[in-house]
């Protein structure tokens, strides 16, 4: 197998690297771990982002109830913000 070099300082030089068996296992090995957190981070963030939604929506309500009486489904640009 050949990979090219980038670090190099004769550009376009190729390396040979011979993957053994045991090094192609560990690295796959390394990268199942990999996706196994990258996982966890999208669910982490995927909550994060409900969360985000019930907030903005409770946000919503308080500073405009007419409008989400109107539209219970999607936003409106109708509200105006009450005076202090």
């Amino acid at each position: 197998m050949h990979f090219v070099d980038a670090d190099d300082k004769n550009k376009g030089s190729l390396r040979e690297h011979k993957l053994t068996e045991e090094k192609f296992f560990e690295q796959f090995a390394a990268l199942e771990e990999s996706l196994a957190l990258l996982q966890l981070h999208m669910r982490d963030m995927s909550e994060n982002v409900k969360l985000f939604s019930n907030l903005a929506m409770h946000i919503r309500r308080s500073v405009c109830p007419v409008a989400l009486a109107q539209d219970q489904t999607r936003p409106t640009a109708t509200c105006v913000p009450r005076d202090p």
